[in-house]
């Protein structure tokens, strides 16, 4: 019986977050684009984007919808956290490209590996997801590669 009650009386002790330490974060939600904090290397940022996410372990469906000089550019995507390969198609301003990406959990950040071919040049983009303690901010960092150089973005979301 002593037992007992020393170990209801250490689970009392032990703060919630404790036990949820391993969780994974739940990207859901809609998010809009904060440009003072975002870095979109030497691309030109957009004027706005906004990142619809429905997260159901293992599957991820993005909405995505930017506006900038070459006009709105609307995209979906589907992926699982499973480390298998999930094939979608991009709309860039240069037409609709096939993307192959590889999506897996590295702690408590979501790590995607796409593939692309576009017009004959391949693209490999590393990226990671990272949610804030408190829910409300996503850092998306990206480390493109290309034949003509490699460079790094930084978008980051807040939650509306």
């Amino acid at each position: 019986m002593k037992r007992a009650v020393f170990a209801i009386a250490v689970m009392l002790l032990v703060p919630p977050s404790a036990w949820t330490q391993d969780a994974k974060p739940n990207f859901s939600g809609t998010w809009n684009f904060d440009a003072a904090k975002s870095d979109f290397g030497p691309a030109p940022p957009p004027e706005s984007l906004v990142s619809v996410i429905d997260q159901k372990e293992p599957n991820v469906k993005i909405a995505t919808t930017q506006k900038g000089p070459m006009g709105e550019i609307s995209n979906e995507r589907t992926f699982t956290t499973d480390g298998k390969e999930n094939i979608n198609k991009m709309r860039t301003p240069a037409g609709d490209q096939d993307t192959k990406s590889t999506t897996t959990w590295n702690g408590k950040k979501l790590s995607t590996v796409t593939k692309m071919d576009m017009q004959g040049t391949a693209i490999v983009i590393n990226e990671s997801w990272e949610l804030a303690e408190d829910g409300k901010v996503m850092t998306i960092a990206r480390e493109i590669k290309t034949p003509q150089g490699d460079f790094v973005t930084k978008v980051v979301f807040n939650k509306q």
